[in-house]
């Protein structure tokens, strides 16, 4: 009995610290101290198109669920290049937080230039970003369009088998870089949109989904900032819903072969697809920046693992100094697609 005394009595340090640790546990919850807001934007510019957007959004504390809606106040922003400034906006007003800005078409930006971004709102630190502006991509090419009838394919909230129709097109392009190149792929299509039930039809543009069924690079699909799709829900009358558009990213390694091959396929008539009936497809092909591909692959990878408890932390790295989000300008080639007949 002594000896444990002793054992226990020459440990008492540790033991007192464990005690105080203890007791200083409760009930109550732990807040982080409070940290700065900083403002986050995420500026996808297309210098050959007309989707050019930036958001801004101020961050804020979760715990305090009124900072949520706050605004963006007296918010500024400017793009230059090495001769000076190409475009300026200033709000004397209150924004709404999360605000989606475009920006004119008559800007010009050219391949192998650095331009620059800044930002400022009344309550955070400056923003700045640069970027270096890629080559667009070259020959871009059709070499096929094939359509299928889906057999065995139930439709949600329906007890009846209907049968979707698959469109598969095979394109090729020129990738011709000296070293990794970083593309981005988007489709859109022109076709019957259902407008409240099948009997009330128009006729609009949407992004759609898609799938990539061959390609001699690696990739993964996510949002493309600013862009959105429409679905369909079955179960409440085909009622339009507004989704954020994803974009097939690809990562190409050098090879002796300079062109590259994708077979893309489409879904439709499936109920939940938008546009039901497609007539064309407008398919475009993004040069893009290192910067935004691996900013584009955490956002993926964080998708992937949301709910996960044991995956790894998620650092969505971007290029915006003392704020959040990404800058990046790309340049585009297009291809229209009419669909084959059949339907």
């Amino acid at each position: 009995m002594m000896q444990l005394l002793k054992s226990l009595l020459n440990h008492s340090p540790i033991w007192l610290t464990v005690f105080l640790l203890v007791r200083c546990e409760s009930n109550d919850r732990y807040y982080r101290p409070d940290t700065p807001e900083k403002l986050s934007a995420i500026g996808i510019i297309d210098a050959d198109d007309t989707a050019r957007y930036i958001i801004f959004e101020k961050s804020y504390q979760a715990e305090y669920q009124e900072e949520i809606t706050d605004s963006l106040r007296e918010l500024s922003f400017t793009i230059s290049n090495s001769s000076g400034i190409l475009y300026s906006f200033q709000a004397d007003y209150a924004l709404k937080n999360k605000s989606l800005l475009r920006l004119p078409d008559s800007l010009i930006f050219i391949s192998g230039e650095k331009y620059f971004f800044r930002a400022k709102e009344r309550d955070c630190y400056e923003i700045s970003s640069e970027i270096t502006v890629p080559d667009p991509p070259s020959g871009l090419k059709l070499l096929g369009v094939l359509r299928e009838v889906v057999t065995n394919y139930l439709t949600e909230c329906h007890e009846v088998y209907e049968h979707p129709i698959l469109d598969i097109i095979s394109l090729s392009f020129i990738n011709n870089k000296s070293n990794n190149s970083y593309y981005a792929l988007l489709v859109e299509s022109d076709g019957i949109i259902p407008s409240g039930d099948w009997y009330s039809i128009t006729y609009g543009k949407s992004y759609i989904e898609f799938t990539v069924r061959e390609t001699d690079a690696s990739g993964f699909f996510t949002i493309f900032p600013g862009l959105i799709k429409y679905t369909t829900d079955p179960c409440y009358d085909y009622k339009l819903i507004e989704n954020p558009a994803h974009a097939y990213y690809m990562e190409f390694r050098k090879k002796q072969d300079n062109k590259s091959t994708l077979v893309l396929t489409s879904l439709f008539a499936d109920g939940i697809s938008v546009p039901a009936n497609p007539y064309n497809y407008r398919i475009r092909l993004l040069s893009i920046p290192e910067e935004m591909y691996m900013f584009e692959k955490n956002l993926y990878t964080y998708e992937r693992n949301a709910g996960d408890p044991f995956a790894e932390p998620v650092y969505l790295r971007g290029n915006i100094k003392e704020g959040y989000g990404m800058f990046a300008i790309c340049r585009s080639i297009e291809i229209h697609v009419d669909a084959p007949p059949g339907y």
